[in-house]
């Protein structure tokens, strides 16, 4: 039995909360992170950086140093390097609240995701296969700052410990995925 995992449900949240607001500031802001998550997902780098102000600024805590990537240049390293190369970008977040005001997004919920066990044993997370297929979750609050323009300023992470990591069935890993280790494979 495949896994149950769908990275459209990461926008799901931010589609029903910009089908109910009316601010239109507050819906160009949705609609910037609604853009950013899927660029994400779509491993879309220029569509993610379009998304953001000129200098972001990204901030980690309290699993990363306190200050992630500063400035255009090192967001996209940031992206090639740590989430695109790394799969990280095969996630499902499931958001339980989004909040917006006019300069903020906030969004808190759960996200999955798919990791390959030798990007795991690279970040020093402890794992019985390296060539296993392993799904992590972790619990995650995101503030999303935003400039006059309705571009994002950076991204200030919150997380928890990771909440579960389990193996995934080498028949339950997601064809996307299994591109994605293809991919490693063959650039090694």
């Amino acid at each position: 039995m495949a896994i149950d995992f769908d990275p459209t449900r990461t926008w799901k949240g931010l589609e029903e909360k910009l089908a109910t607001t009316t601010n239109p500031r507050h819906r160009r802001m949705l609609e910037g992170v609604l853009m950013h998550a899927k660029s994400e997902v779509a491993g879309d780098l220029e569509g993610v950086l379009a998304t953001l102000a000129p200098d972001p600024v990204y901030r980690y805590m309290p699993d990363y140093p306190a200050e992630g990537p500063n400035g255009i240049d090192a967001v996209r390293d940031f992206y090639v390097n740590h989430i695109f190369g790394a799969g990280r970008h095969i996630l499902e977040a499931n958001d339980d609240r989004v909040i917006v005001d006019d300069s903020t997004v906030i969004t808190e919920g759960t996200m999955r995701i798919l990791q390959w066990g030798h990007d795991l044993a690279v970040r020093g997370i402890p794992i019985e296969d390296p060539d296993a297929t392993y799904l992590m979750a972790v619990r995650l609050l995101i503030i999303w700052p935003f400039d006059e323009n309705c571009k994002i300023l950076g991204e200030e992470s919150w997380s928890q410990p990771v909440q579960s990591l389990e193996k995934v069935a080498e028949e339950d890993v997601p064809q996307i995925f299994r591109e994605y280790i293809e991919s490693k494979l063959a650039a090694a």
